[in-house]
């Protein structure tokens, strides 16, 4: 319930959402009424996007009803179904039919016509002995209405499947907003359950809000908290009973979160298959307005800010983590963050992760993020050239298949967030993730993969295993995982700086070479003396490759501990300080470190 509580409590602080029994809704177009009912006209009440396309407005509307099973209408607006008893057409096969101008045609559904009938007897009941002018046009018009006179009288096609509400002509209120209209909406149920959120005695709700704007879940939205089986239900108590909410607590919260995970709200981002919601609380709406902007920047920083704007954010960041206040003077030091993860469940959502904090703590554990992902050459960079932060959401895409989000392994982006989140171990999976990807893609998919792939080993290794992992070449490091993988990466220079080959020493033997030393590099060996040899007979350019890889491999032979005795296999760990080592003795066999990191690639692909 602290969840629900919070949400509800944000929704008290912000005066921005719909009021009790509202809700915030895509309504597409207006019916405008004359007194007595008749239709004046008919207008689209949306407006075009940056790419021309129209799009409904936003508006509060009285609580959409929750559409389970059956027919339930809405109260003063909804669907064209409900309100004129017509939709979009469809023709065979579910093809929309158009006319002659292309523009949708009028038509019916199986159970349009049921649903217009359930609107009108709805509200005639509602609106039984009303003097309201508004009200009673509107009774006018279910009384007279037919569905045929949409095309009759040339109304906007456009309108079709959109949701519209109602004006009195003349009159710049919709109907929804008149007080008398919110007066027949009131209740005055009264109740003495207690609610589990406020603690109040109130109403409770059967049904609690769907939330919408979750990644996967259903458009329509789903339930945070329901009791759809009677496996979920005891001691008689139906649905809501079982864990009394009061209607004015569920509709808080549902509203709080739904206006959090409207798109563009600057409160979520996808990060594998949760959606992440996150919200502040603050000394001041000012105060709040910042934080959550910088909380959002940390959590996925924007590639297209000017390195100015990437400084500012890591000053920030540091400055908050490290208590420095005066360098922060636009932010509260009591300011508290709350993170929540959300992933869809059938019609349920589930909650992958909830971390409520301090906004300094959550800083400082967002440095100590961006700290153990360092590593050179940088695979985050921006558009000027320099370091930038990496977001969270990306290091997932490593781990899939193609790098489709799709094939991001289910629970993994909800427990990195956790970590980051938390300071907790990464999860072992992201580790072993990595290594996978690398033993079986060969070839990296584009010129910084390597790098990102290095920088997440470096970060997991760095953190679980509490041992130091070198940020950029070490050469003194005698660590035999480390030193094999930068033996592994003389033997790449020498066989690329002789040929190109079509398929690669490390497209046939980095899985092997990692996980079974012993048994791999004879092979190796044999393959780079052979590449030696060449590129000192090749003359010019090639013999200077190839003394710089003979220095380097005598160099690399001499840290083996044991007489150059190599280990018979290498565990998970050690095979992810190999894949470093070999970044970073093939990034340094190129003065530049942008011409390192694409040398990687040998097409030469761009992110």
């Amino acid at each position: 319930m602290t969840i629900l509580a919070e949400l509800a409590a944000l929704y008290a602080r912000r005066d921005d959402l719909p009021r009790p029994g509202f809700s915030t809704e895509k309504i597409g177009g207006e019916i405008v009424l004359a007194p007595d009912g008749t239709v004046v006209e008919m207008n689209l009440l949306g407006a075009p996007d940056v790419k021309g396309k129209m799009q409904p407005r936003m508006m509060a509307v009285p609580a959409a009803v929750k559409r389970t099973a059956g027919i339930k209408p809405n109260h003063f607006w909804d669907k064209s179904a409900y309100v004129l008893g017509i939709v979009a057409a469809v023709g065979d096969g579910g093809k929309p039919l158009t006319d002659e101008m292309g523009d949708p045609v009028a038509g019916q559904g199986r159970r349009t016509a049921d649903e217009q009938a359930g609107f009108v007897r709805h509200h005639l009941e509602l609106l039984e002995g009303t003097t309201a002018p508004g009200l009673l046009a509107l009774r006018g018009f279910l009384e007279t209405w037919a569905p045929e006179e949409f095309a009759a009288r040339g109304y906007p096609a456009a309108l079709l499947d959109e949701n519209l509400v109602f004006r009195l002509d003349g009159e710049a209120s919709f109907l929804h907003d008149l007080p008398e209209a919110s007066a027949l909406l009131s209740s005055d149920d009264a109740g003495n359950d207690m609610c589990l959120v406020t603690g109040d005695l109130a109403p409770v709700a059967r049904l609690h809000p769907s939330i919408k704007g979750v990644m996967g879940a259903q458009s329509a939205g789903a339930s945070l908290v329901s009791f759809n089986e009677l496996a979920y239900e005891s001691h008689g108590k139906k649905q809501g009973d079982n864990a009394p909410v009061s209607q004015q607590a569920a509709f808080a919260y549902g509203t709080a979160l739904n206006a959090l995970l409207a798109k563009n709200s600057g409160h979520n981002l996808r990060v594998g298959d949760a959606t992440v919601v996150f919200w502040v609380e603050a000394a001041s709406a000012g105060q709040a307005d910042m934080a959550t902007a910088l909380f959002g920047s940390a959590l996925a920083p924007a590639t297209e800010d000017t390195n100015t704007a990437l400084g500012k954010l890591k000053r920030e960041i540091e400055a908050v983590a490290q208590g420095r206040w005066q360098d922060a003077p636009d932010y509260d030091p009591e300011t508290r963050v709350f993170v929540l993860g959300l992933a869809p469940n059938a019609a349920r959502l589930s909650v992958r992760f909830w971390h409520p904090g301090r906004m300094q703590d959550f800083a400082a554990r967002i440095a100590t993020f961006w700290d153990e992902l360092r590593i050179e050459p940088s695979p985050w960079v921006s558009k000027g050239g320099s370091p930038r932060p990496p977001a969270v959401w990306r290091l997932l895409y490593d781990v899939a298949a193609l790098g489709k989000a799709e094939n991001i392994p289910p629970l993994l982006g909800g427990a990195v967030m956790r970590s980051v989140l938390t300071g907790i171990d990464y999860p072992r999976t992201l580790l072993s993730g990595i290594i996978g990807r690398l033993r079986v893609e060969g070839t990296p998919p584009d010129r910084y993969s390597d790098g990102r792939r290095a920088a997440i080993i470096r970060a997991v290794l760095t953190r679980n295993t509490k041992m130091e992992v070198p940020m950029a070449l070490d050469e003194t490091s005698n660590d035999p995982a480390y030193v094999l993988g930068r033996l592994f990466g003389a033997f790449t220079y020498a066989e690329r700086s002789y040929a190109d080959r079509g398929a690669t020493i490390r497209d046939k033997y980095m899985g092997g070479a990692a996980a079974t030393p012993a048994r791999i590099f004879p092979v190796l060996m044999k393959g780079y003396e052979h590449n030696r040899s060449a590129l000192a007979k090749a003359g010019g350019h090639k013999t200077g490759a190839g003394v710089k890889a003979e220095k380097a491999v005598a160099s690399i032979l001499a840290l083996l501990p044991g007489g150059g005795d190599l280990p018979a296999s290498l565990p998970l760990e050690d095979q992810g300080r190999f894949f470093v080592g070999f970044y970073h003795q093939l990034s340094a066999f190129y003065a530049k470190a942008e011409d390192a990191a694409e040398i990687i690639d040998t097409e030469g692909a761009d992110t």
